[in-house]
């Protein structure tokens, strides 16, 4: 069965074109938009198995209705079809979950080459959610020795596909290459507090200190975690964007489109949580 395909373009003589060319090679042509309304109601009922999106539209950029379909539906395959290619842009789509991006004028055989790759089942990804969660928790146990001459302690992986409360201070590490993920550290209060004071051999100067910290001890295991990952697969490419940093008892931990990998590790200073995902679907750039 051929792969069905959606067209978002303002441009009705670059969607005709597009159109006749995905159908010389084979494939469906399931429905066009032109703005954000139609694209989301077009895809809805169509169901398209790839939508090709065009950057600059007069209304709403190409990335912002990317984001409301990803929205609607995380397991959406995007290919951005666009004249427009430099580091930000690559870096944006990356960092939405878009899955590649061929430029205008497009060549026919580098738009089959995508599509085909997008659509193929993804075992690098397989392989990938099955060592990741191990691998976050060599680096931390490498990292927490190395900064405070102590051991950790692991309880079993867990998954778990719902939000959940922070213990009350997290670090957030958004990761880009081929697959985009994020990076989870969160700890009490006073094991932030304990571990500052240990780092530092004296107190943390009030509750920023504790704060910078975790960010800090975050950044590390997470750079450490991604540069493991890209010794066993080289293809990764991964990266690190700067932590995020929440403070709160109430605070909730969602990662939409991703299923996330639990560890808490346990010292005597207190219970540190780690989780690690990605999202399905490999970035690729012709």
């Amino acid at each position: 069965m051929a792969a069905k395909i959606m067209i978002v373009d303002d441009s009705p003589f670059s969607r005709t074109l597009l159109g006749d060319m995905l159908r010389e090679i084979g494939y469906e042509v399931v429905g066009e938009a032109d703005c954000l309304e139609a694209a989301l109601a077009t895809y809805r009922e169509k169901k398209p198995d790839i939508v090709t999106m065009d950057i600059a539209m007069p209304h709403d950029d190409g990335f912002e209705i990317s984001k409301c379909l990803l929205h609607d539906d995380p397991n959406a395959k995007i290919i951005l079809s666009s004249s427009i290619k430099d580091d930000d842009t690559v870096l944006e789509a990356k960092r939405l979950g878009i899955c590649g991006y061929v430029q205008k004028p497009v060549d026919p055989k580098a738009l089959q080459h995508v599509i085909e790759k997008v659509l193929a089942p993804d075992n690098l990804y397989a392989d990938l959610s099955a060592k990741c969660i191990d691998i976050l928790k060599e680096a931390l146990s490498q990292d927490f020795t190395r900064m405070t001459k102590k051991p950790l302690k692991f309880e079993n992986n867990f998954v778990m596909n719902t939000s959940y409360a922070s213990r009350g201070i997290t670090a957030v590490v958004g990761i880009i290459g081929q697959y985009s993920g994020t990076i989870i550290v969160d700890m009490p209060r006073d094991t932030a507090h304990k571990l500052t004071e240990l780092i530092l051999r004296h107190p943390p100067q009030g509750s920023r200190q504790t704060l910078e910290m975790v960010s800090e001890f975050t950044n590390i295991i997470a750079g450490m975690t991604c540069s493991m990952l890209n010794k066993t697969e080289t293809s990764f490419g991964f990266k690190v964007a700067p932590p995020s940093i929440f403070e709160g008892d109430f605070v909730e931990l969602v990662s939409p489109g991703i299923q996330m990998q639990h560890c808490v590790a346990s010292s005597e200073y207190g219970q540190i949580l780690v989780s690690i995902g990605f999202k399905r679907g490999a970035t690729l750039w012709m």
